[in-house]
């Protein structure tokens, strides 16, 4: 039996409980030389960064991450900022552009990605970015670093089965402790720890740190410009009106010939919550 087997397959088990279970097996099996809560600025992520940081077998490695894919809200940056001074926590923050990756750039060459085009999106804006920050922390060739994310169970019907609480791809070790977290269970536990609330969580149900537009559902720019998010908006358009490649608005859902599945439901690790079921039903045949 699995150290997780202690809980059968259809049985629910204690959230708080199990999160910490998985973080002590994580460190355990791996032996990490470093542990990274992957913040983003939304509330799954939030208290995913506060369990690591304050669990006994992860706190002395940790750090707050913030991915910046250099497209998206930037209260919810200013939000994930603050929150880390105000949480003592160190933070780094890997911006895309310092590694190459402009997203403006990107557009005008390939156009706007649309849900087939996302995981090459991501590879650029985001995995480059856990890339660098793996390779910067590991000391020598056999060393793991412990990434730890808001991933939950709950999100999606279709993700009910599919969460690895911990998942391994080279020196990268993906842990998800908030795995039989759900709604109640996350908003509990920020109560339960004073945890602030993002306000662009709270107007937009997403944390908007990621604009790219490959997932993007009907009215969504529009939903932006009523919130409030003006700046982010007529950056949007005034790309649009530079971009000559046929996918030139944002959020378009062209589904080319050569397009795979897996493209569409292999969104990345710090992307899951991007390709709700909802959408991709709209999205058809």
């Amino acid at each position: 039996m699995s150290q997780l087997g202690m809980w059968a397959a259809d049985t629910t088990p204690d959230p708080l409980a199990y999160g910490a279970r998985l973080l002590d097996i994580a460190v355990r099996r791996h032996k990490p030389v470093a542990v990274f809560g992957m913040f983003s600025g939304g509330h799954d992520s939030l208290c995913a960064t506060h369990m690591a940081a304050t669990h006994p077998a992860t706190r002395d490695l940790f750090r707050a991450v913030h991915i910046n894919t250099g497209i998206g809200v930037e209260k919810t940056r200013e939000f994930v900022r603050h929150t880390a001074e105000a949480q003592g926590w160190p933070l780094l923050e890997y911006r895309a552009t310092d590694l190459g990756q402009d997203y403006d750039q990107l557009v005008m060459e390939h156009g706007f990605p649309g849900p087939f085009h996302h995981r090459k999106m991501y590879n650029r804006l985001k995995q480059r970015a856990v890339e660098a920050l793996v390779r910067d922390h590991k000391k020598e060739r056999a060393d793991r670093v412990l990434l730890v994310t808001g991933v939950r169970r709950y999100e999606s019907q279709r993700r009910m089965g599919t969460v690895q609480p911990i998942n391994r791809t080279g020196a990268q070790v993906w842990v998800a402790p908030l795995t039989w977290f759900d709604g109640t269970t996350k908003n509990e536990y920020m109560a339960a720890h004073s945890l602030p609330r993002n306000e662009v969580v709270d107007l937009l149900h997403m944390s908007g740190e990621c604009l790219c537009g490959a997932f993007a559902q009907p009215g969504e720019l529009e939903w932006l410009e009523v919130c409030g998010f003006a700046d982010e908006v007529r950056r949007i358009k005034d790309l649009e009106r530079r971009v000559t490649h046929p996918r030139c608005r944002w959020g378009q859902r062209d589904v080319p010939a050569e397009a795979q599945e897996e493209d569409l439901f292999a969104p990345g690790f710090l992307c899951v919550g991007c390709s709700d079921d909802a959408l991709l039903a709209r999205l058809g045949p």
